[in-house]
């Protein structure tokens, strides 16, 4: 459980910065070049994101989605904590090579650099940060685009993400280049998407929020 929302972690902070019948009303670019250089900038300009949002996963073996809610803030350089308050409390945080894992039962401290997948995750992470995400060659990515968004198709093709991912799919605001929303296929048909709301873009946040030792 932990790995699998370290992951989602991973696809909201990928997403914080940025035609097929699947994604009906767009259309795929077929120049990458304006898209990328405008992505790499933005990631460039955000030292910092806070903001609200709201889970809802589909389960195959249940007939109601599950809707969990949280906070989420992202610092530079490698910087991330991630809290769900409802229905009940989770808490993640990433500070460079460590990561803390709260509930409301255990505490649990990871090193990345004890764990193959760990390695992978923070290096989404650093290029994330830097504007590389879409070079990075742990995903196959396609960008599709209608008249107010764009769509980021990243699929997965080292094994250990797609174990937990058949894609992340995310649709960033053209007024701004913020997300909006995040879907997250599940090799089992299972999904998750995450709505952002009340975001704050280069807020000033304390290091002690990150603490993770």
């Amino acid at each position: 459980m932990k790995t699998h929302k370290l992951l989602l972690t991973v696809a909201m902070l990928a997403a914080a910065f940025t035609a097929s019948a699947q994604h009906a009303g767009y259309t795929q670019l077929t120049d990458l070049s304006a898209f990328k250089a405008q992505f790499t900038a933005t990631a460039q300009k955000t030292t910092s994101i806070k903001s609200d949002f709201v889970q809802e996963k589909n389960l195959s073996m249940l007939s109601e989605k599950i809707t969990s809610k949280g906070k989420f803030w992202f610092k530079k350089d490698n910087m991330v904590r991630m809290e769900y308050t409802q229905p009940s409390k989770y808490l993640m945080i990433i500070n460079k090579d460590n990561i803390l894992v709260k509930d409301e039962q255990k505490e649990n401290k990871i090193n990345t650099k004890s764990n193959k997948l760990f390695q992978q995750i923070n290096k989404i992470i650093i290029d994330c940060v830097q504007g590389s995400i879409l070079s990075n060659p742990d995903f196959k990515v396609k960008v599709f685009e209608n008249k107010g968004s764009y769509l980021v198709e990243l699929a997965p093709l080292s094994k250990g993400i797609k174990d937990f991912f058949k894609s992340i799919n995310i649709s960033v605001d053209k007024k701004d280049n913020s997300v909006s929303n995040i879907d997250m296929q599940e090799p089992s048909g299972d999904n998750t998407t995450i709505h952002f709301i009340n975001k704050e873009i280069n807020a000033n946040l304390p290091d002690a929020l990150f603490a993770a030792k």
